[in-house]
């Protein structure tokens, strides 16, 4: 039977979002960027961004939709907001490849306010479409 692979979007995105960094004004610059939902850090690290896929469907075997979150977390609420709006404009920035056909904003960056994540964050949330990578 034939199957149809699409890399992991999570890993996609997060690479993107790595090539981008160092694009990013200085004190961004060296931003690390993980998959894990909840990064390890207490105060006075740096800043991070992770990357979380919320859901994925769309129309296999042609493409895959996934709804992904980025999250920026740092010290302060305005350095969230600052390093979320440069992974923003840097996904959206992204002009397709031979993995992802494309990223469309769903939420622009909002400040979170989780009582249960007691650590600075602000978030946005995208749609990427992506093409299989071949059968297995």
């Amino acid at each position: 039977m034939l199957s149809v692979l699409f890399p992991d979007v999570e890993d996609l995105v997060a690479d993107y979002l790595r090539s981008r960094v160092p694009d990013f004004p200085a004190e961004w610059a060296g931003t690390p960027v993980f998959t894990d939902s909840l990064p390890d850090r207490e105060a006075g690290d740096d800043p991070t961004l992770t990357v979380r896929c919320e859901e994925s469907g769309g129309n296999y075997p042609i493409t895959q939709q996934s709804l992904l979150r980025v999250f920026a977390w740092a010290d302060d609420r305005d350095d969230t907001k600052a390093l979320a709006h440069l992974a923003h404009a840097a996904l959206l920035e992204h002009v397709g490849d031979a993995e992802i056909v494309s990223v469309r904003q769903v939420e622009g960056v909002v400040p979170g306010f989780d009582p249960e994540i007691p650590e600075p964050h602000s978030s946005f949330a995208v749609l990427v479409t992506q093409r299989p990578t071949g059968a297995g």
